[in-house]
């Protein structure tokens, strides 16, 4: 037996499963997750049978690392909310008809009206993240209008406004653990990208251009890019 062999065919089976049973049925809708990365993207995700670009192991064992954190901060804040009777809304599947948008939201503690979405990353991240040295290239707005487009959805869905937007992140190299609040501007300017991209894809797939299809430069890669092979890779092929 191939330890190893066993663990990566485990954990891409687990993937797999887990995107059927959360996305079945998702065609013509945008994925919310997606909101400020590159356009063509979401293009390609609403065509049926569109070959995707495998992932390579090390990528796959870096994302189920990051689902199991995932998984084990939304237990525990389930388990406390639980016993101190405190409402919260955890893996709650969101959809906006009006842009067409679905996805999954991380955590909503409702009591305090504040929306929170878990985030791994590296060191470097980390500590870009936490020293005051992010910049326009380095800064991951994509984050920050995910969770517009997910407080956009609390607050339709409530008729409350949020207190606050907040990032948790937790790095994967020391397990140190911080949060970083996200400015309430980014729940209109998520609302303005659905806008955008419901009214280009009248005209069929978009350019390839930076800024917008890509939004960075660092989207055009295969390690990231599900449909990197069938874009002709993006930006890298200009």
């Amino acid at each position: 037996m191939n330890i190893i062999d066993v663990y990566d065919k485990y954990i891409d089976d687990k993937r797999k499963q887990n995107e059927e049973v959360r996305y079945k049925d998702y065609k013509s809708w945008f994925h919310g997750s997606g909101c400020g990365t590159c356009v063509r993207k979401h293009y390609f995700a609403n065509i049926d049978n569109v070959p995707r670009t495998p992932k390579d192991r090390d990528t796959l064992r870096l994302f189920r690392l990051g689902d199991i954190v995932h998984n084990d901060i939304q237990a525990a804040v389930a388990e406390h909310a639980e016993k101190n009777d405190i409402k919260v809304y955890i893996e709650q599947e969101i959809r906006i008809p009006k842009l067409n948008v679905r996805g999954f939201l991380d955590l909503v503690v409702a009591d305090d009206n504040v929306l929170y979405d878990i985030k791994t990353c590296n060191s470097k991240k980390y500590k870009i993240t936490f020293s005051g040295k992010l910049n326009q290239f380095n800064e991951p707005t994509n984050y920050y209008m995910q969770l517009g487009t997910y407080g956009h959805w609390y607050e339709l869905e409530t008729g409350k406004s949020l207190e606050r937007l907040a990032l948790i992140y937790y790095n994967k190299d020391t397990s140190e653990m911080q949060e970083f609040e996200v400015p309430r501007s980014y729940i209109q300017r998520a609302v303005r990208y659905w806008e955008r991209v419901n009214k280009d894809f009248e005209s069929g797939l978009p350019n390839v251009r930076l800024g917008y299809a890509p939004v960075k430069k660092w989207e055009c890669n295969i390690k990231y890019c599900d449909f990197y092979t069938i874009c002709g890779g993006g930006l890298n092929n200009e």
